[in-house]
């Protein structure tokens, strides 16, 4: 797979904004929006798009989610250790990841989020050593892009944070794709957010 980008979807965290206002024990990544859920939006829409492979880290409530997505064509990786952060989902994923030239991080709570910009930012992936970042008006969003020359500084990364430390330290590498409409940067946090999300989405 050399010269191509792997995707990694993120959907191994509790939730516990989320699930503290939606049904009990029922997480994020399993409600529904339009009928369908979070955790399979995002993964539909990522193997629609020219990623060379899709691979889903599950954690919290592994089985649901895996049985979700078991008839599309993805690997599941499962990271034990959930509980201690996205760190170690990030690492998980790089793990699974073969040899690519690069790895696109993707949440699983961005609804917004379609083929289309999954391609322009792959598009927009220069190689080993590039970073690929969506913004809208100056802010900047996920899903990101690291270059295989960033792995080891990500497998670096402890506790409950994504890339964005790293990144600071990266400002130099870094490739900004501006996107037309701030909705696929948009994430769901809580019952609240989704509630809203449907209801904009049914708007003529």
């Amino acid at each position: 797979m050399t010269g191509s980008v792997c995707g990694v979807v993120l959907a191994a965290g509790l939730s516990t904004r989320f699930e503290a206002q939606a049904d009990p024990g029922k997480p994020k990544q399993l409600y529904r929006i339009d009928g369908e859920t979070l955790v399979r939006r995002v993964c539909r829409v990522a193997l629609a798009s020219h990623l060379a492979e899709v691979i889903l880290v599950t954690g919290h409530a592994q089985r649901r989610i895996a049985a979700e997505v078991a008839d599309l064509d993805l690997r599941v990786v499962h990271n034990p250790r959930y509980e201690d952060g996205q760190s170690g989902s990030v690492r998980r994923g790089l793990a699974a990841v073969p040899a690519a030239d690069g790895a696109m991080f993707l949440a699983v709570d961005q609804p917004g989020l379609d083929t289309a910009v999954i391609d322009r930012l792959l598009d927009a992936f220069r190689g080993p050593a590039s970073i690929v970042v969506p913004t809208f008006r100056g802010r900047r969003g996920a899903p990101v892009t690291f270059g295989r020359l960033w792995f080891p500084r990500l497998e670096s990364l402890r506790g409950d944070q994504g890339a964005r430390p790293l990144l600071a330290t990266l400002a130099e590498h870094i490739q900004e794709v501006e996107l037309d409409s701030p909705a696929p940067l948009e994430d769901v946090d809580t019952e609240a957010d989704a509630r809203s999300w449907t209801r904009e989405a049914a708007r003529p």
